[in-house]
């Protein structure tokens, strides 16, 4: 049950940014399509596209309305503003190099997981974690890599505001069932996820975290179910474990190249 508070939001903003995310979803989709996926009046949908295509967020071909290429502007911005985004590109470089699976770095943003550097193939549908779309927190192993490191407060915040909704049959949709998920990631250090988002797509995936102790994301190797056996499921860990080793030290290393350097008045 969603139970997130939405007072204080603006509807016609609320509106606007609903409709680009069902152009997502639907991978394009017509002004028809648009009104029923969003019940609002036709006038009005038109009003917001027109908005959005002047702002350059949204683009018209031939009556089917696509996102506009200024969101790979702001999709770059969002991965390079980050102070570890080189020393997260150079470990998933080094990881994908180093396994026969997908590797990727994930974060989570107002309780739902988006994959910020990458390159995954597997997945037949081109929302899973390929182009900026967020998903929950209990269907991927990165989400639950990364709460398991939260406070329990915070993780009944996200399941107050999301919901427990199941991809597939085996999603987890009980808290008990999260909770006592979250604990076995805990004890072992990394996150499992078999077909729990997508049906046949494995993955492994580990938090790691700042000097300070504060979580970054998750680390992640992923790829068909069907080639993973015990071996092959503990050289993965193993090679996740050294990675996540070589972000943390990175990131030492680039603090304190940080704090060495004078400060400019």
């Amino acid at each position: 049950m969603n139970r997130h508070d939405p007072s204080g939001v603006l509807k016609t903003t609320a509106a606007s940014l609903a409709l680009v995310d069902h152009i997502l979803e639907l991978e394009g989709a017509t002004m028809s399509e648009l009104v029923e996926a969003t019940g609002l009046a036709k006038s009005t949908v038109h009003a917001h596209l027109k908005t959005l295509a002047e702002y350059g967020y949204v683009v018209n071909v031939d009556n089917e309305y696509h996102l506009g290429a200024k969101f790979c502007h702001l999709g770059d911005y969002v991965r390079t503003r980050k102070e570890y985004y080189r020393v997260a590109q150079e470990t998933v470089s080094w990881l994908d190099s180093e396994s026969s699976m997908d590797a990727d770095f994930a974060v989570e943003e107002h309780g739902r997981i988006v994959s910020l550097y990458g390159d995954l193939e597997f997945a037949n549908s081109p929302r899973f974690l390929i182009d900026g779309s967020p998903f929950h927190v209990h269907t991927t192993c990165s989400g639950k890599a990364i709460i398991a490191e939260y406070p329990e407060t915070r993780v009944r915040e996200i399941i107050d505001r999301w919901g427990l909704p199941a991809a597939t049959d085996d999603s987890i949709t009980t808290e008990d069932e999260l909770f006592a998920e979250l604990a076995t990631v805990r004890e072992r250090g990394y996150a499992e996820n078999s077909g729990e988002a997508v049906e046949g797509f494995w993955a492994i995936g580990k938090a790691v975290k700042s000097p300070r102790g504060e979580v970054y994301g998750s680390l992640n190797l992923s790829g068909p179910a069907y080639v993973v056996d015990e071996e092959t499921r503990a050289t993965q860990v193993e090679l996740l474990e050294r990675a996540a080793e070589r972000f943390e030290q990175g990131v030492a290393e680039l603090y304190q190249t940080q704090a060495s350097e004078p400060n400019e008045e």
